[in-house]
């Protein structure tokens, strides 16, 4: 089996029998950097097959054969990669009830409706049932009143590993739009929309962890979600 080290040694043999160009000429002719070029006659690692191909055609060298030989030396892996993580491809069928009267569709058309900002208002609303519903299931609290407790219950959920890893970032984002959008020039369209959406899909997140735990306590959240907190709430 050819390997990476020997598919550079390969690469330096053709080097010699084109005449031996520069790194510098080589990346006129190929359009890849110096240090690209460099690394793939050092064999410091395998080439991506556009830069091989890119370095054998430069060099006059068979193609097809290069080829072949670049396939040999990637050989393939001994473990499969790992699946994407279903929070990051996954399209919900079974939308779970938020308790907030009003679903990413309709919440998504108020974007043209009532404007960026009243979308964003009701994302928000909806993170923080999540967070409510989180809190109140796994820690037998509720957050405090500041918008900052709504983020900090997701990133105490994803430390705990309650919510996958990036929950904390997405809480992050969310509430810095949310407050900014009484601070700064209002957002576009497109960006509410993906406002609306990351929220949704966080505030899913922390649904389905309640609803994996079923324990009294996650009986209790819906109980608790649909009192006075949740009628309170302004949502479109």
């Amino acid at each position: 089996m050819i390997t990476p080290a020997h598919f550079a040694s390969h690469l330096q043999l053709l080097l010699a029998r084109a005449g031996g160009p520069s790194v510098r000429q080589l990346a006129t002719k190929t359009g890849y950097g110096k240090s690209t070029i460099s690394d793939a006659l050092a064999g410091k690692r395998l080439p991506t097959w556009p830069v091989a191909k890119a370095l054998g055609t430069a060099f006059g060298a068979d193609v097809d054969d290069l080829r072949e030989r670049w396939a040999n030396a990637k050989g393939k892996p001994d473990t499969p990669a790992p699946d994407a993580p279903d929070w990051l491809t996954s399209v919900r069928t079974d939308i779970p009830d938020l308790v907030t009267d009003r679903g990413l569709g309709e919440v998504c058309a108020s974007i043209y409706a009532k404007g960026p900002q009243h979308a964003v208002q009701a994302s928000w609303d909806v993170v923080q049932t999540g967070a409510l519903q989180l809190s109140h299931a796994y820690y037998d609290d509720i957050p405090g009143s500041w918008s900052s407790n709504v983020v900090d219950t997701y990133g105490r959920a994803e430390e705990d590993g309650v919510l996958p890893s990036g929950a904390l970032a997405v809480a992050n984002a969310i509430h810095y739009h949310y407050v900014g959008t009484r601070m700064r020039e209002p957002l576009s369209d497109d960006q509410a929309v993906q406002i609306v959406v990351m929220a949704f899909r966080l505030a899913w997140q922390a649904r389905d962890a309640v609803d994996k735990k079923s324990t009294p306590a996650a009986a209790e959240t819906l109980r608790v979600a649909e009192g006075p907190m949740a009628e309170g709430i302004d949502f479109v």
